[in-house]
C-alpha cells in the first residue's frame, strides 16, 4: 500500500480526543478579565412571526456572545504580553496598536498546528492522580515523566502538560483559579530549550509561582505560543502519550488570542 493508503487505514482506527473545555456563563476566567456571557438574542417564537409572510413556517434562533479571547480553552498571540513595552523581537507594542487591533503579531499570524503532540502526565509519573496545590513542576519532573512514559520530546513538538486541575474547570471555580499546580521558570526554560512549537497546559495561569514571568519567557523571549485551560483527562486515562495534535485558531485580525477547540488523534495502528 502507498503511504497515503497506510495513513487512511490508520486514521480509520484512530481515536479523537477533545482537548477543549466547554464555554458557559459563570465559567472561570482571570479575575481582571471580562466574564464570558452568552444569551439567546433571537427566539424561534419571534422569528416565526417575523418571516411568516416570506417563508411560512420558517424560524431561526441566534445567540449573542460577549467574551475576551482569553476565556476558557484559548491560545495567546505574541502581542498579548510585553516586557517594558516590548514584544518578541524588540517590537514596541505601542507602535503597532490601534483601537481595532494590532498590526503585527495578531491572532491571524498564529499558525494552524498539525504537529506531533507529547503528553507530559506529571501526576501519573509520580504515582498521583493530581499534583498538590500550588506545586511547581521542575525540569527534573519533566525529564522523569518522559522516562516513565518511554517517549521523547523533540524539536517542533506540541508539549501538553497535565497537572490534573482541569477537572475543577466545571466543578470548582475557586479551586481551579487559585489552587492549581503549574510549571516554573526552570521547567519553562527546559521546555523552551527543546524548541517545542507550542505549549499546552490544563490550567489558566500556566505557572507557579510567577505566571507572568513564565508567559514572557514563552511569548516575548522565545516567541512560542501558549495554549491554556486544556482538558487532558481522557488522553491521560488512555495513556496516549504521543498523538497528532490539531489546533486551528480563529482569524481575528489584530487580536491578542483566540478561543480554540484543539483535538488530539491517537493511532491504534502504526503509520508507516
Amino acid at each position: 500500500m502507498s503511504g497515503v493508503e497506510d495513513f487512511i487505514k490508520a486514521l480509520s482506527s484512530a481515536k479523537v480526543y477533545d482537548l477543549g473545555q466547554p464555554y458557559f456563563n459563570g465559567m472561570p476566567v482571570h479575575p481582571e478579565d471580562p466574564p464570558y456571557s452568552m444569551v439567546i438574542y433571537r427566539y424561534h417564537q419571534y422569528t416565526r412571526q417575523l418571516f411568516e409572510k416570506v417563508a411560512p413556517g420558517f424560524s431561526d434562533s441566534m445567540e449573542l456572545v460577549i467574551t475576551s479571547m482569553h476565556s476558557g480553552t484559548h491560545i495567546d498571540a505574541k502581542c498579548h504580553m510585553a516586557r517594558e513595552g516590548l514584544l518578541h523581537g524588540g517590537v514596541k507594542a505601542g507602535e503597532i496598536v490601534k483601537h481595532t487591533g494590532y498590526t503585527k503579531y495578531g491572532t491571524e499570524e498564529i499558525p494552524i498546528y498539525v504537529k506531533r503532540g507529547v503528553l507530559l502526565d506529571v501526576p501519573a509519573s509520580k504515582g498521583l492522580d493530581i499534583l498538590p496545590p500550588r506545586y511547581g513542576i521542575t525540569a527534573e519532573d519533566l525529564e522523569k515523566c518522559l522516562q516513565y512514559e518511554g517517549v521523547s520530546l523533540n524539536e517542533g513538538d506540541v508539549a501538553l502538560v497535565r497537572t490534573g486541575y482541569s477537572r475543577y474547570f466545571t466543578t470548582d471555580k475557586e479551586k481551579y483559579l487559585h489552587d492549581f499546580a503549574g510549571i516554573t521558570e526552570e521547567s519553562a526554560r527546559w521546555l523552551i530549550n527543546r524548541r517545542i512549537s507550542l505549549l499546552g497546559i490544563d490550567n489558566l495561569a500556566m505557572a507557579v509561582p510567577k505566571p507572568f514571568t513564565v508567559h514572557l519567557m514563552f511569548l516575548v523571549d522565545a516567541g512560542i505560543h501558549v495554549m491554556k485551560s486544556l482538558y487532558l483527562e481522557e488522553l491521560a486515562r488512555d495513556k496516549v502519550y504521543v498523538s497528532a495534535v490539531f489546533v486551528a485558531p480563529l482569524k481575528v485580525l489584530g487580536g491578542t488570542g483566540s478561543l480554540v477547540r484543539p483535538v488530539a488523534v491517537g493511532f491504534r495502528e502504526k503509520v508507516k
